[in-house]
């Protein structure tokens, strides 16, 4: 009888041991990374444009390249973008879109490529747009890779674009290319694209509508069918959507079954994967989207940044600087903020004026004050500011002054904003210290109040703002003194701004 057992345990575990497949079962997703990474190197030895989802897939995912890789498919794209005089597609932006995407990934900067600032191509709304929803999705990724910011004159906008995907919004909840009926494929890209953006109430309510409808859209075993097809593709685009979010598929009860699914689709023979299981052999772009689904879920366990967050690559300077901007300002060359204000100037915070003069003395207006953190900090407002006295001002500055309301930047206490008025210290040190609170996710509690003699009988909050700028070298005081009611002069802010933003992109 013990004889028998033991046969019939060891038959047993062979039948198992044969139909478990081991890419699903035993495969980390470390592992597969690993093999989709050799898949696409030995795919493109000489990656050149067009290559993007490979070099976006391996440089996300850290893979282990030959020395030399990405060198040689950045000079393959700088001769390709100067050979088309940098126009890559007359009506296809989603050209410009990846290969931004793809450049940041590796650290190279895309406003000078060869020569060509690769960001303004998407300056133009309409063009944008052209393709479809996916024009959008791709373009508000791009911009959002480095935080880059488009001119004044464009008519491309972060608001304009994430109002035209939630517009684009199907009444089942999901996206679709030109249909009436969610397509898990735009749906999982349009969560990607808006996951930036997750804490605004309408863009929140949205994905939720569109985590809705992935779930529903879901097989038994947490496949997807697209265009009829029940491919790879799709449930690796789900995958990538909720890492975006921060959401581990493996451990949320709606989609715990989407990695059964997208290991059924991994070719062991060849370490890549299929776009349907009927395939013999590894496809090239189901394994590209393979690879970066596995990048961005590997990244998300790792507690990095997410896919498409190049913040993480973004180097001090430009990997190809462009040529420097000349700051000759002839009113700041003996003035003790000269450095502060070239700083300023380089970085987009403040503008000289047309007589070639900075006028470091000038007072900075409330309004000023609030267009330069909001554009600093890439903020946007999903409503309107609640106060009365803006309505003069243009939409884009009155956006800029609602975006500081949400994220609850400004020191008012009425219905009135005051947007000519001047901003005083201790109303700028408010604002940054919430600034920091808003980038960070935590406010700033000292142990010790700074020692100014003039600070005593302000506000706890305003005691502490102060503090915070003492504490982090932002601004000093003088003489012992902080002097609050003191209005702030662009030689100030031009110091002030320069040294918040040192502390909050470290």
């Amino acid at each position: 009888m013990r004889k028998k057992l033991s046969m019939f345990i060891i038959v047993l575990a062979l039948l198992l041991s044969t139909v478990t497949p081991i890419s699903a079962q035993q495969l980390s997703t470390v592992d597969a990374y690993r093999t989709t990474g050799q898949f696409m190197v030995n795919k493109a030895p000489n990656p050149s444009f067009g290559n993007e989802w490979f070099i976006i897939a391996l440089a996300r995912g850290e893979y282990n390249v030959p020395k030399g890789y990405y060198d040689k498919y950045y000079e393959n794209v700088v001769k390709h973008v100067q050979s088309v005089k940098g126009e890559l597609h007359n009506r296809k932006y989603t050209e410009y879109s990846r290969l931004i995407i793809a450049l940041t990934a590796i650290g190279k900067d895309p406003t000078n490529v060869g020569g060509y600032n690769l960001v303004e191509k998407l300056s133009d709304f309409d063009k944008v747009v052209w393709q479809g929803p996916n024009g959008a999705f791709f373009t508000l990724i791009a911009l959002d890779t480095w935080g880059f910011e488009l001119p004044k004159t464009a008519t491309t906008t972060r608001e304009k674009l994430i109002k035209h995907i939630l517009a684009k919004q199907l009444p089942d909840g999901g996206w679709d290319l030109t249909g009436v009926k969610a397509d898990p494929d735009m749906t999982a890209m349009a969560i990607q694209a808006l996951s930036t953006y997750q804490d605004r109430a309408d863009v929140k309510a949205s994905i939720n509508k569109g985590l809705d409808v992935l779930k529903n859209l879901q097989g038994a075993n947490g496949s997807y069918q697209s265009w009829g097809t029940t491919n790879l593709e799709s449930v690796a685009q789900v995958i990538t959507a909720l890492a975006s979010l921060n959401i581990d598929a493996n451990k949320d009860q709606r989609f715990n079954k989407l990695f059964t699914s997208f290991f059924t689709f991994y070719n062991a023979k060849d370490g890549g994967f299929k776009h349907v299981l009927t395939e013999p052999v590894a496809n090239g772009m189901a394994t590209e989207q393979a690879s970066y689904t596995l990048a961005a879920y590997n990244r998300l366990l790792a507690g990095k940044t997410k896919l498409y967050d190049m913040s993480d690559k973004k180097p001090n300077k430009p990997s190809t600087p462009a040529p420097p901007t000349k700051v000759s300002f002839k009113d700041i060359e003996s003035h003790w903020a000269k450095s502060d204000i070239e700083a300023a100037v380089a970085k987009g915070l403040l503008k000289g004026y047309e007589d070639n003069t900075f006028r470091p003395n000038n007072n900075l207006s409330r309004v000023q004050a609030v267009s330069i953190l909001v554009r600093a900090l890439h903020l946007t407002g999903s409503g309107n500011a609640p106060f009365t006295d803006i309505s003069s001002y243009n939409d884009e500055t009155k956006q800029e002054i609602a975006a500081a309301y949400e994220a609850n930047l400004l020191m008012v206490k009425s219905n009135k904003f005051s947007p000519s008025s001047p901003i005083s210290r201790e109303e700028l040190a408010v604002m940054l210290a919430k600034a920091y609170t808003h980038k960070t996710g935590k406010p700033y509690i000292p142990k010790n109040i700074a020692p100014f003699n003039d600070i005593a009988k302000l506000s706890k909050e305003s005691q502490q703002a102060i503090t915070f700028l003492y504490d982090f070298e932002i601004a000093q005081g003088a003489n012992g003194s902080f002097n609050p009611t003191h209005f702030i002069t662009r030689a100030h802010a031009a110091k002030m701004y320069v040294n918040f933003l040192k502390v909050v992109e470290e």
